[in-house]
C-alpha cells in the first residue's frame, strides 16, 4: 500500500513538473510552434500552432492534426499529449468573462430562432475578440464565456492582451453589431495564480482553469452593466493601465466576504 501510495505520488509530481513546463513556455510545444508559425494560415491550434486552414490542411489532416471534438480550438494530437499526464499546475494567468444580461427576459421577447442567432452573435464577437489576442475560449456556460491567456502560450502580456480583447469585446458588444443598439452583456477581465491542465477520464477530458481568480472574474463580469468593461486592481498593475478616466466602483461580488474594488471602463464603440 505504502509502495502504491509512493508511486502515485510520484507520477503526480511528475504530471506536475511536466504542466509546470508546458505553461511557462519550457516545453517541447516551442519547437511545433515555431514549425507550424511559419505555415499559413489562422486560425490555429493555440497550443502547438498547427493551422486548421490553409494549403498545408489536407497533408496536416492526413498526420491527425484535426480540430479536437471538446475544443475546437486546439488540436488531437496535443490533446491525446497532454492527456497522458493529466494534472495541471498553478502559474499566474489573466482572464475574461461576459454573459448576457438578462437572458430570460430577452428569450421571452424573441422567438426561439430569434434568441439563438442573438447569443450566435454574442458569441462569434467573444470568440473574435478572444482569438485576436491568441486567448483560449476556456469553457461556455448557458449565456456565458470564459477565456484565459497563459504565460507560456502568450507571453508575459498576458494581462495587456486580455485587456486589449476586453476592451475590443466591450466596444463589439455597444456597436450596432449586437442586438439593436447595444448587446446587453458586460466585460470583466483579472489575473492571478490559477490552476490549468487536464481533468476528466479518458474521452471526456477537459482543458480548463480552476480556482478563485476564475470564480472572480466571472462574478467581476457578471457584475457591471451592457457595455462595461470592469478591471481588477491586479490586472491594472498588470497590464499598467492608464486609470485617468475610469471609474472607480466598489463591487458587491456573489461569494465574496469583502468588497471588491474596480475600475469601469465604457469604451467608445470601434468605427466600423
Amino acid at each position: 500500500m505504502n509502495a502504491e501510495r509512493g508511486n502515485s505520488s510520484h507520477r503526480h509530481s511528475e504530471a506536475d513538473e511536466y504542466w509546470l513546463r508546458i505553461l511557462t513556455g519550457e516545453e517541447a510545444f516551442r519547437v511545433a510552434r515555431r514549425l507550424f508559425g511559419r505555415m499559413p494560415s489562422p486560425p490555429r491550434c493555440k497550443l502547438c500552432l498547427a493551422p486548421f486552414a490553409g494549403p498545408y490542411v489536407p497533408i496536416l489532416k492526413m498526420l491527425g492534426f484535426r480540430r479536437w471534438s471538446l475544443n475546437q480550438q486546439l488540436c488531437r494530437p496535443c490533446m491525446r499529449d497532454l492527456g497522458k499526464h493529466r494534472g495541471g499546475a498553478e502559474v499566474p494567468v489573466s482572464l475574461l468573462y461576459t454573459d448576457v444580461r438578462g437572458s430570460t427576459t430577452l428569450a421571452e421577447q424573441l422567438t426561439p430562432g430569434e434568441f439563438t442567432s442573438a447569443l450566435n452573435r454574442f458569441f462569434a464577437m467573444a470568440f473574435a475578440a478572444v482569438d485576436a489576442e491568441s486567448g483560449v475560449i476556456d469553457h461556455i456556460v448557458g449565456d456565458g464565456v470564459m477565456a484565459l491567456w497563459v504565460p507560456g502560450f502568450v507571453g508575459d502580456d498576458h494581462p495587456q492582451r486580455a485587456v486589449a480583447a476586453g476592451r475590443r469585446l466591450a466596444a463589439d458588444l455597444t456597436s450596432t453589431r449586437g442586438l439593436g443598439d447595444a448587446f446587453p452583456a458586460g466585460v470583466g477581465v483579472h489575473t492571478g495564480l490559477a490552476y490549468v491542465g487536464v481533468v476528466g477520464e479518458i474521452g471526456s477530458l477537459d482543458f480548463t482553469v480552476l480556482g478563485d481568480a476564475p470564480n472572480t472574474v466571472a462574478r467581476l463580469g457578471s457584475a457591471v452593466s451592457s457595455g462595461e468593461l470592469a478591471m481588477s486592481d491586479d490586472i491594472i498593475a498588470a497590464a499598467e493601465v492608464d486609470t485617468s478616466g475610469l471609474d472607480r466602483r466598489v463591487l458587491e461580488l456573489k461569494g465574496k466576504a469583502e468588497p471588491f474594488n474596480a475600475w469601469i471602463e465604457r469604451v467608445r464603440v470601434i468605427p466600423r
